[in-house]
């Protein structure tokens, strides 16, 4: 019979149950990296363990499915295990309920698909837990996710250097895998040919692997496990020592049910307008799936193909929104794999490096404190209205995020201050923060991915925006009363 896996490195030979470099054949080998150093699938072991860090949904998701063709391939059952840390950075009761609802949902799924979900829940320091490796004793292998930012390469990395079983990072970030492309492209319109060129072979419906071997009692050994069901997620919340001065959003709960609502309402909506009207903050035109791409309740691949099926939809708007999900979204995921210096203003070209040491003592019109930018306390009522989006929203609108960071860059004492507390304020308050996208947002400011402009103060060559000419540009009159001072 043949079998259904490919080697990792693309040769057909078979080496055996215990070598376990293999990828199914559904599955482009690019979105799978094997990161131990070589170790032989425990053929003892008692289930394969999927450790969802980053890809929290329990449908259409790549790692989840691998995971589960392993499983079918090798004789076990798959159990997912999920954690949350209470020391993660900025850690708050934003985020952490918006997780903790997704993952009660994600529990409720793979209960359907009997597959068992180890929730853990580390409230404080005294309930350390080596979990991945407590529960990688008993596995046959381990998956996890491939994702190139934040705090999730560390996890891997750590947990790996603990276990002695084959373990595998696979990719469930964009449409197309972010390893397709082995350098760093240097703007938009250098990778839109090449995405471009892929998107016939990997935008497809993704095919979930029915289990096979779930009817086997996995042995589950672990008495930490938290119990989704028997709190609110805002109880949990609470019981954790993490920041309680941010709150949850109520209007975008977590998860993937509230995924896929909130795509279905666009696609039905304001997708029939999103190129003449998105960037317009009155007339709300955004798709509001950012957090959940980030969180990954939702894959990106669901979100264009719904695009892409959508009649009646003119095709000005359908390539506007594939531009920003598919072109634009992976830009930011190839900036962060493929270089080092993404998180930091060294991840900018030379030319922005240079532009930013030729203006660096050069008088600045205003200056703030972090905490009067926190708390909206400027003279520029257009920048006040975004920073208050920021806080009780969680988002701030795609296109006044641009002007809200350039003006950060003209009001602060040096350019690394800026930096600094942009990734601040848009970490800790932003659901879809602590992203490749929010590294290369925040960096375009500074003129990642752009071009040189005519000279200004303090922004020298990069691209200036101004909030006046954004008032005479875009409809804001009733965002600027909602979002008025408190």
């Amino acid at each position: 019979m043949r079998s259904r896996f490919r080697d990792v490195r693309g040769s057909a030979s078979i080496r055996g149950r215990e070598s376990g470099d293999y990828v199914p054949a559904s599955l482009d080998p690019l979105r799978v990296q094997r990161v131990d150093a070589g170790a032989k699938v425990n053929l003892d072991g008692r289930y394969i363990l999927y450790w969802t860090q980053i890809f929290r949904r329990p449908r259409h998701n790549h790692a989840l499915n691998y995971a589960v063709e392993r499983a079918n391939e090798l004789g076990f059952p798959v159990v997912v295990y999920e954690g949350l840390r209470h020391d993660y950075p900025w850690a708050s009761d934003r985020i952490h309920v918006f997780i903790l609802e997704g993952a009660r949902e994600s529990a409720r799924e793979l209960a359907r698909r009997r597959i068992p979900h180890v929730f853990f829940l580390q409230r404080n320091a005294r309930e350390h837990r080596k979990a991945v490796a407590h529960l990688g004793r008993d596995a046959a292998l381990v998956v996890t996710d491939l994702f190139p930012s934040f705090i999730i390469p560390g996890q891997t990395a750590k947990a790996v250097r603990q276990l002695r079983v084959p373990f595998y990072a696979v990719d469930s970030c964009g449409v197309v895998p972010i390893r397709a492309f082995e350098k760093e492209e240097y703007a938009a319109r250098t990778l839109r040919p090449k995405i471009t060129a892929l998107l016939d072979e990997h935008l497809k419906d993704i095919e979930d692997p029915r289990p096979e071997h779930q009817s086997r009692d996995p042995g589950i050994d672990f008495p930490w496990r938290t119990d989704l069901e028997a709190s609110d997620p805002r109880e949990l919340a609470t019981s954790s020592a993490i920041d309680h001065s941010v709150p949850p959003v109520a209007s975008s709960p977590g998860g993937w049910c509230a995924a896929e609502a909130t795509l279905r309402r666009f696609i039905d909506g304001a997708f029939g307008r999103y190129a003449d009207d998105r960037n317009h903050p009155d007339r709300e035109a955004g798709s509001g799936l950012s957090p959940y791409l980030h969180f990954g309740h939702i894959a990106s691949t669901d979100c264009a193909l719904a695009a892409k099926r959508k009649k009646g939809v003119g095709e000005k708007h359908r390539k506007a929104f594939l531009e920003e999900l598919i072109v634009r979204r992976e830009l930011s995921y190839n900036f962060a794999l493929r270089n080092a210096g993404h998180d930091s203003l060294e991840g900018l070209p030379d030319w922005v490096l240079r532009n930013l040491s030729e203006h660096a003592g050069d008088a600045r019109p205003h200056l703030y404190s972090l905490g009067e930018l926190e708390r909206a306390e400027t003279h520029d009522e257009v920048w006040n209205a975004a920073q208050r989006q920021l806080l009780r929203e969680g988002r701030i609108h795609n296109y006044l995020r641009m002007v809200w960071g350039k003006k950060v860059i003209e009001w602060t004492r040096s350019h690394a201050e800026a930096f600094e507390i942009l990734v601040h304020l848009n970490n800790k308050y932003a659901l879809d923060g602590r992203d490749p996208n929010s590294w290369t947002g925040i960096l375009w400011c500074f003129g990642k991915h752009d071009r040189a402009w005519q000279t200004t103060p303090v922004l020298g060559k990069i691209r200036p925006m101004s909030t006046a000419n954004t008032r005479r540009k875009v409809r804001m009159e009733k965002y600027l009363k909602r979002f008025g001072p408190f």
